[in-house]
C-alpha cells in the first residue's frame, strides 16, 4: 500500500535524480571511457547535464528555451555552474548515449531485466508538419507519412514501439518510420529478448495468425492479442479482463509520454536531436518511477515529481 501523502520538495527530487545518476554513471567503465575527452573538465559535470535534462522531461518542458527562461534562475541554486542554453542543448546531445546507458542501469535497480512477460505498444511522433515541404529537411529518408488509428491522426514522422512490464517499466524500446504496420517491425523488435520473455501482450494490430506462429516457433515467445470482431473468442471472459488489464500498462506508459512528456511536441529538428529527446524522456520515466519506490509512492504517478 502507497501512501498517496508523500509529496517531494524540489531539492529532494533533484538531490535524489543526481545521486542516481551519478552513482550509475560513476560505476560503469564503458560510461566512463565514453566520457573521456581531452582538454580541461567544464565546469557543469556530466551528471549534472543528464540530471538537469531528466528533470526537464519530468516538469514537461520539451522545449529548451522555454526551460531556461522559466526555471534556469531557479536551477543555479542547485547548479551554479549552469552556463546559456545553446552549450547546455549542445552538451545534452552528445550525452544521448549515456543517458540511454543510464538507463540500463536503472532497469537492473528496478529488477525490470528478471520480467518474463510484458506489453507491447506504439506511440505516434510526428517530426514536421503533414503539408510541409520534406525536401529540405534532415528527417528525409528516415521519417514517413502515416496514420494513427487510436488517435485518427495522419502525420510524417516516426513510430515509437515499447515492451513495457506489468510494473509499468518501459523495457525496451524501438524507433521506426511512421510508414509500417506495427506488426511488421516486432519480429526484430522482439528477437532481441527471446532469451527471458515468455509472453507479449499486444492490442489487436499483433492478432495474426502467422505472426504469433512465427513468434512462438522461431523466437518462443507467445504473443497474444484480442480477438477481432468476426472471430471466435477464446479462453473465459475472466482471462480476457486479465489481459486487457495488462495491455493497459504499456497504454498507460504510452500516455505518459504523450501528455507528460509530449513525445509528440518535441521540437527536434533533426535525426540526433530527436534521438536526444526519446531516450532523455524514456529514460526520465524509468527514473521517475525509481524515486517514487525510493519514497513508497505509487510507482506511475509521475506527475506528482513535476514540482
Amino acid at each position: 500500500m502507497y501512501s498517496q501523502e508523500v509529496s517531494l520538495d524540489k531539492a529532494t527530487v533533484l538531490t535524489t535524480i543526481f545521486t542516481i545518476t551519478d552513482d550509475a554513471m560513476k560505476a560503469s567503465p564503458a560510461i566512463q571511457q565514453a566520457l573521456r575527452r581531452p582538454g580541461q573538465k567544464p565546469r557543469l559535470s556530466d551528471s549534472e547535464v543528464v540530471t538537469i535534462a531528466l528533470y526537464q522531461e519530468l516538469i514537461g518542458e520539451p522545449r529548451e528555451d522555454h526551460f531556461f527562461r522559466l526555471h534556469a534562475q531557479r536551477l543555479q541554486e542547485y547548479f551554479p555552474s549552469l552556463n546559456e542554453r545553446s552549450r547546455y542543448n549542445r552538451r545534452k546531445r552528445d550525452l544521448w548515449s549515456v543517458i540511454l546507458a543510464v538507463r540500463m542501469a536503472l532497469l537492473i535497480a528496478l529488477g525490470a531485466n528478471e520480467a518474463d512477460t510484458a506489453a507491447i505498444d506504439s506511440a505516434p511522433a510526428p517530426c514536421i508538419g503533414y503539408k510541409r515541404s520534406k525536401l529540405a529537411t534532415d528527417f528525409a529518408g528516415s521519417s514517413q507519412y502515416g496514420v494513427c488509428s487510436s488517435k485518427a491522426m495522419k502525420y510524417f514522422g516516426v513510430k515509437l514501439h515499447n515492451l513495457v512490464t506489468l510494473t509499468g517499466v518501459i523495457l525496451d524500446f524501438m524507433l521506426t518510420s511512421a510508414a509500417p504496420h506495427d506488426s511488421q517491425p516486432v519480429m526484430e523488435f522482439l528477437e532481441q529478448h527471446k532469451d527471458k520473455l515468455i509472453e507479449v501482450i499486444g492490442d489487436k494490430a499483433y492478432n495474426g495468425e502467422l505472426l504469433q506462429t512465427m513468434a512462438r516457433e522461431e523466437l518462443g515467445i507467445v504473443l497474444t492479442a484480442p480477438q477481432k470482431t468476426n472471430q471466435p473468442k477464446r479462453g473465459t471472459k475472466a482471462e480476457r479482463q486479465c489481459y486487457a488489464r495488462w495491455r493497459l500498462v504499456a497504454e498507460r506508459a504510452n500516455s505518459q509520454l504523450q501528455e507528460q512528456f509530449h513525445l509528440s511536441k518535441h521540437y527536434a529538428k533533426s535525426k540526433w536531436g530527436l534521438m536526444t529527446r526519446i531516450a532523455a524522456k524514456v529514460t526520465a520515466h524509468t527514473m521517475g518511477i525509481l524515486v517514487n519506490r525510493l519514497y513508497g509512492r505509487s510507482p506511475l504517478k509521475l506527475a506528482g515529481l513535476a514540482v
